[in-house]
């Protein structure tokens, strides 16, 4: 078996599992981790039968956990080793982290790592040219929301004058090239504590400037700043940002200095949830643009991101079937997951694998069997728990050796596990023989279901379940109500027939009710 790229090897029987098919995952999976397979688990499809309960306890083991499924989620193919931007960087930050990224986007985080939007260079394009954006906030308008702080950050201004310069708030920017006279008919001065005024060696233009109490007086060029302009503008309250940048590189990069959570809020085309399946959301996720799609927790918090190319690789768990090999027959999810070996006592009527597979199969009563004799063949050792849990299988699937599909490897192997275990066939047929009473206490789906499996040759689709009881009259007296439920089982899952099985390993006789298509029985 490969071991390269695996995150999870589950090992599973049928469901509606019986003791057998539970008893033989516990010890492969058991005997493939003393192989080097430390991430191997077995698993029970549903609930635990009381069966199934009372041998694990008995043998002081924990029984396989129980799952309804095993389908890929979104969480098993998510990644965290793409970076994310924090909010409250300037656009222009964002814009070279993800250019470094070699990302067509990145997710926006807060500082609890709640998921704000996703930058992309579609968002980015769509500013610039003001699609769906006000044509004053876009990236060529005139407006931005930011703050002086990071204003000075993107056009490497030193602040030499200013007040609360942390606070985002909106700015209209102009550029001041006009003559003194006509400052005041070219820049709205209505609203001064949202100017932002760019203006070179110009000191009657930054007088003027500082008369009207605007907000922000960004100063460009190489002269330093005269004293008089310094003592103005700390006398008017007015903040003055000092850059070596001409003029027309800072009105290139004021647009940028915005809080990247400002820009990028509603970007995000496709948000998936840990436990999404990856199925349902295939076609959607290589539909969606950029190359990678945000994973995100109940409560907004990022979990990851996934990768758009990483579903179309080989998913990262491996199955391991026992006691079945149809997929019909197996935990739902199962098909979705490369299989790479069955351990199985009945035909083989499972699809062709992509890759070879390790295959043991016998005409033997019990799956079990099959496990005991690859510990025996392999000089692996049972400790007598294990020995118990196996010895549980064999005489549950072959009523003890009484059942006509029993082997002379059956017969071997228990009398062996008899040894290691410390228990006789005998009593411990007897002890599970007393665990709940299907018939007497069980719904008829629990009765029907409780050990069923279905088949389809193509021609034909069918079910059949097996009970054991120790009082067939009990069968005489719920048939009809087991019959009701069998014509709606069929009915609902279009089967060519269905058939219950009851069978009494005390007494060596079993009792078949069947019903067909036509309705009868």
């Amino acid at each position: 078996m490969e071991k390269e790229n695996i995150t999870k090897i589950y090992v599973t029987g049928h469901r509606n599992p019986d003791v057998d098919s539970l008893a033989s995952a516990a010890a492969l999976a058991e005997l493939r981790r003393r192989q080097g397979y430390n991430n191997i688990q077995a698993i029970c499809p549903g609930v635990l039968p009381e069966k199934g309960k009372y041998l694990f306890e008995r043998f002081h083991t924990t029984p396989p956990e129980s799952r309804n499924d095993i389908y890929l989620r979104i969480r098993h193919i998510m990644s965290n080793d793409v970076p994310c931007i924090k909010a409250g960087i300037p656009l222009l930050d964002a814009v070279s982290l993800l250019k470094s990224s070699e990302h067509m986007c990145l997710p926006i985080v807060d500082s609890n790592n709640k998921f704000l939007g996703i930058l992309s260079p579609i968002n980015l394009l769509s500013h610039l040219l003001g699609i769906g954006f006000d044509s004053q906030s876009s990236l060529t308008g005139r407006t931005i929301n930011s703050s002086i702080d990071l204003i000075a950050k993107v056009i490497k201004a030193d602040i030499l004058t200013g007040t609360e310069t942390e606070k985002i708030q909106k700015f209209r920017t102009y550029i001041a090239t006009m003559g003194v006279e006509s400052f005041d008919s070219h820049i709205p001065l209505n609203e001064p504590d949202e100017l932002a005024i760019i203006s070179g060696d110009r000191s009657d233009i930054h007088l003027r400037a500082l008369e009207n109490k605007i907000r922000l007086l960004i100063i460009t060029g190489e002269k330093s700043v005269e004293p008089i302009i310094l003592n103005a503008a700390k006398m008017q309250k007015v903040s003055i940002l000092k850059t070596n940048l001409d003029s027309a590189k800072v009105i290139g990069r004021l647009k940028f200095s915005m809080p990247v959570e400002d820009f990028a809020l509603s970007e995000a085309r496709l948000v998936l949830h840990p436990m999404n399946k990856v199925s349902r959301f295939f076609d959607q996720i290589l539909n969606t643009p950029g190359d990678i799609i945000p994973v995100v927790e109940d409560d907004g918090e990022l979990a990851g991101v996934v990768l758009k190319k990483s579903i179309s690789e080989t998913p990262p768990h491996r199955l391991i079937l026992v006691d079945h090999n149809e997929m019909d027959q197996s935990i739902p999810g199962a098909e979705e997951i490369p299989i790479i070996e069955v351990v199985d006592h009945h035909r083989i009527g499972m699809q062709p694998t992509i890759s070879p597979i390790k295959f043991t199969g016998d005409v033997v009563g019990s799956t079990c069997t099959l496990v005991a004799s690859m510990y025996k063949s392999m000089g692996e050792s049972l400790t007598p728990d294990l020995a118990g849990i196996l010895l549980g299988g064999i005489v549950t699937d072959t009523l003890n050796l009484k059942s006509p599909t029993t082997s002379p490897l059956d017969k071997r192997m228990l009398e062996w596990l008899e040894k290691i275990s410390g228990v006789s066939a005998d009593s411990l047929m007897e002890e599970l023989s007393r665990i709940d009473s299907p018939l007497a206490s069980s719904s008829p789906e629990i009765v029907i279901n409780s050990d069923r499996k279905t088949y389809n040759n193509g021609k034909y689709k069918f079910s059949l379940s097996q009970v054991e009881e120790t009082n067939l009259e009990l069968l005489h007296q719920r048939q009809e109500e087991l019959i009701q439920t069998m014509k709606d089982i069929q009915d609902k899952e279009s089967l060519n027939f269905l058939g219950l099985l009851v069978t009494d390993a005390v007494r060596e006789t079993s009792e078949m009710l069947i019903i067909g298509s036509n309705g009868g029985r």
